[in-house]
């Protein structure tokens, strides 16, 4: 299912002009320009005398690349690392949108079922003592 299904939410339309994205994040709008025309991040299509418009995806691209840079990386250090830092929630969206069957009570505390394994067993995520672990429960 969809995170659109889920939410109730078309995340598509959830777009911002650059002037939100200056307010929201402080940085100028004509920084902003300066990082779409050097390729580190991209506007909805431009129409003729239309201020830039940004989508959810590239907002949080955006206000990546400004935390690593407050926290004293290089432009280009920055934009890698928002880069990594997207391949590795894409991996671990993809594998939980596979995964993920739901929530479930497992001995009075709400567990994440992560569905059964080959042996027959089912996985479950739970907080222990303010961990997260994974618990292996013999099919009924």
């Amino acid at each position: 299912m969809s995170l659109q299904k889920k939410l109730g939410i078309d995340i598509d339309r959830l777009i911002f002009g650059i002037s939100q994205i200056s307010q929201m994040t402080a940085i100028s709008p004509r920084q902003l320009r300066y990082w779409e025309k050097r390729g580190y991040i991209s506007s909805l299509s431009e129409k003729d005398g239309a201020s830039r418009q940004y989508n959810l995806k590239m907002t949080i691209r955006i206000i990546g690349i400004k935390q690593f840079l407050d926290e004293g990386y290089t432009l280009a250090t920055a934009v890698q690392k928002v880069a990594d830092f997207a391949k590795r929630n894409e991996l671990m969206r993809h594998f939980i949108m596979q995964r993920f069957e739901g929530t479930t009570d497992l001995a009075g505390e709400m567990a994440l079922d992560f569905g059964e394994l080959d042996d027959g067993q089912r996985i479950y995520g739970v907080i222990q003592d303010g961990h997260a672990e994974f618990k292996l429960v013999e099919n009924k």
